[in-house]
Parts: structure tokens; C-alpha cells; sequence
């Protein structure tokens, strides 16, 4: 499994307090175990924001970044890197403004590409129309950021159930983002039978890393985003 099983519950509750910085060192193999020295992690139930808008399972108009020690990146003869059938093989997307690397953490993920593929695109677009928000592109963030790494439940019909909040980025604004992307873009119609895991679910471990990227006005940042998908 990629995370401890917490108790599980489906009543709305709402995030109610800040979410705790601590910085907890990145695992090498996704889809990875906590790895907070102390802090658990956090189940998160509000699932009231869920998008029920339609997917295209085939729309794979995702985006590239940098890699941190897992990418094992395949260049094609225009200069841009795609998805293959190994993990780690990142894919280039966003702008020249905001550049962003998509990604896939291990075996499984890899097999089931154009399920992950569909999903890591729209995570990575709510993830970019976050940063462009007056809170979040007014962050300056520190050196030393972590990445932000949840573990997301569907069901067995493509509907998020349950969010766990497996390892701080250290700052808490940047870690309420990805929840709140996580929220609106993790949810697949018809999914492949064959990628349940042993529990009857759809385990998705999901790793954010982030660093500011450029300022036109010193106050307002984009960001070179990095977003992986594990399977479990």
C-alpha cells in the first residue's frame, strides 16, 4: 500500500485548522510512505468541491518540468519529452511563463497511462489556475520546500472519496492548493477495472513540487511546477 489506512469516514467535514509546516525529506521510490518524523497524516473529507464536469480519458495535453532523481527523461526528435510505458518519464507542459513537467511515479501508473494521463492534465490545469490567484502568485517561496505528497481515493465508479495529506511541503497555503486541485480535477468516468487495487480502489499518490520561477513586478511570482502520479 502506499499509505497507512486510517479509519475511514464519508460525512462532509470541514478543514478547519492550518495545515502544519514540516518539512519531511522526498522518497526516491513512489508512490512513497509518509516520511514526517512525527506529524501523521491528515485524512481530509471535504469533499463538497468535486467537479462533475465530463473527461476526455484521451486528452493527454499535459505539461514538463524538472524531475528530482526519479525522472528518466525520453527526447524525441522535436526537443520534447512524452510519456513511455517506464515510470519516471516526464512530459513538458504549460508556457514559456510557466513552465511545468508532468510525470509518472511508478510500474502501475505507467501501464495504465492514459487513465493517469487524463488525470494529471487537469490536475496540473487547476493547479496553474491556482498559482495565477493574487494569494498563491504573491508566495515567495523558501529554497528548501518540499514536495507536497497526498494520496487520493476513488471508488469503482470514478469518484473521489477520500484525500490524505501524507507529507508537508512546509508552507500551508501551498499544501491547501493541491487539496483543492485534487479536489476538482481527480475523478474518471468508466475507469479501468484492471487498476482497482487490493481493496477495491483507485489508490492515487500524488506529488507536488514547487519553486518560483520569475517576477515581472517582484511582488507577483509564476512557478515551475512539477506534478507525479503513482499508482497503487
Amino acid at each position: 500500500m502506499i499509505r497507512p489506512r486510517p479509519k475511514r469516514f464519508f460525512t462532509a467535514a470541514i478543514l478547519t485548522a492550518a495545515i502544519f509546516a514540516a518539512g519531511c525529506a522526498a522518497d526516491d521510490k513512489p508512490p512513497p510512505p509518509v516520511a514526517d518524523a512525527g506529524a501523521q497524516p491528515k485524512v481530509l473529507s471535504d469533499l463538497s468541491s468535486l467537479s462533475d464536469a465530463p473527461i476526455d480519458p484521451l486528452g493527454v495535453n499535459s505539461v514538463p518540468a524538472p524531475g528530482e532523481g526519479m525522472v528518466h527523461e525520453t527526447t524525441v526528435s522535436g526537443g520534447r519529452r512524452t510519456f513511455d510505458t517506464d515510470p519516471g518519464i516526464s512530459k513538458e507542459v504549460g508556457t514559456d511563463r510557466n513552465p511545468g513537467t508532468v510525470r509518472l511515479l511508478n510500474t502501475k501508473a505507467a501501464r495504465y497511462g492514459n487513465f493517469c494521463a487524463a488525470i494529471l492534465d487537469r490536475l496540473f490545469a487547476q493547479i496553474q489556475l491556482a498559482e495565477m490567484t493574487e494569494e498563491i502568485s504573491r508566495i515567495k517561496l523558501s529554497d528548501d520546500l518540499k514536495a507536497v505528497i497526498i494520496t487520493a481515493t476513488m471508488d469503482r465508479k470514478g469518484k473521489l472519496t477520500e484525500i490524505i495529506l501524507e507529507q508537508h511541503c512546509g508552507n500551508a497555503k501551498i499544501d491547501r492548493m493541491l487539496i483543492d486541485a485534487c479536489k476538482k480535477a481527480i475523478f474518471y468516468q468508466n475507469p479501468p477495472p484492471q487498476a482497482l487495487a487490493d481493496d477495491g480502489t483507485y489508490q492515487l499518490t500524488i506529488k507536488l513540487k514547487l519553486q518560483n520561477f520569475a517576477s515581472v513586478d517582484e511582488a507577483h511570482w509564476s512557478f515551475t511546477t512539477d506534478v507525479g502520479l503513482g499508482l497503487g
